[in-house]
């Protein structure tokens, strides 16, 4: 099992001066570690000790605060030359040409789980695993998903709303079959130069040739970080389950 965080993309409506995901957070009691940091946390606390950086803007401070802060294995990097010309589809291409024969579980640099999230979906069956929050209340701009059960029938942000059970969350599974198929998909899209989409534009486009599956993310457990009018939905979310980011691994079983 190999984490790939994808932390290429600038961040523009955060402000574009620096990465995102190391814009710090400030929740109410006084803390300013940034997003990154609970992603790494997470993924030590999911027992997770592979761990692979796409990135792209800022990369060396990128590179400085992982190297500072990972706990596990050495962390490798991979660098996205196209960061501000392709789509993130892109990133998740890269690391997955740099990963052969891994399981790699994608996630993105602007979103808060709970550290369990990463656990369920690296448990969980399938040869690619979304986690999605069931719900019906979506917006525009929310990456949304139709589900059969806990198949994943449609993802998009074209997706019909009244056909759409939730959200994808920004944690994903890729196993080897949709590794296989991932990279086909992305290699014909870089010929035809449609090289502007999502990377869950090519899971759209995969959903029929692999055994797709979701698993559910609480109401309380998952913040994306767009613009700064999202942190507090993050803070919430760290106050909510601050010991998830204790130093120690939890026990199997265990949960707050």
């Amino acid at each position: 099992m190999r984490a790939v965080v994808l932390a290429a993309g600038r961040g523009i409506r955060m402000g574009g001066a620096t990465s995102k995901t190391l814009i710090p957070l400030g929740d109410r009691e006084g803390d300013q570690e940034p997003m990154l940091y609970y992603i790494l946390t997470g993924l030590h606390r999911a027992g997770i000790t592979d761990l692979m950086v796409v990135t792209g803007f800022a990369s060396q401070d990128v590179e400085d605060f992982v190297t500072e802060h990972w706990k596990g294995n050495e962390p490798k990097f991979v660098f996205n030359a196209r960061y501000a010309s392709w789509g993130n589809f892109h990133s998740v291409r890269v690391a997955l040409d740099q990963s052969p024969g891994a399981d790699a579980l994608i996630v993105n640099c602007d979103v808060l789980v709970h550290p369990d999230v990463y656990r369920r979906v690296a448990e969980a069956p399938g040869d690619l695993v979304l986690a999605v929050q069931r719900r019906r209340r979506l917006d525009d701009e929310d990456m949304r998903v139709r589900l059969k059960g806990d198949r994943v029938i449609s993802i998009g942000k074209d997706l019909r709303m009244s056909l759409s059970d939730g959200e994808f969350s920004g944690v994903s599974l890729i196993r080897s079959e949709a590794a296989r198929a991932y990279l086909d998909i992305a290699t014909d899209s870089e010929w035809t130069s449609d090289t502007d989409g999502y990377y869950e534009g090519v899971y759209a486009a995969m959903l029929s040739a692999v055994d797709s599956r979701a698993v559910d993310v609480k109401d309380d457990e998952y913040a994306e970080v767009d613009e700064p009018a999202d942190v507090a939905a993050a803070q919430r979310v760290i106050e909510a389950h601050r010991q998830a980011w204790s130093n120690e691994p939890e026990t199997a079983g265990e949960r707050t």
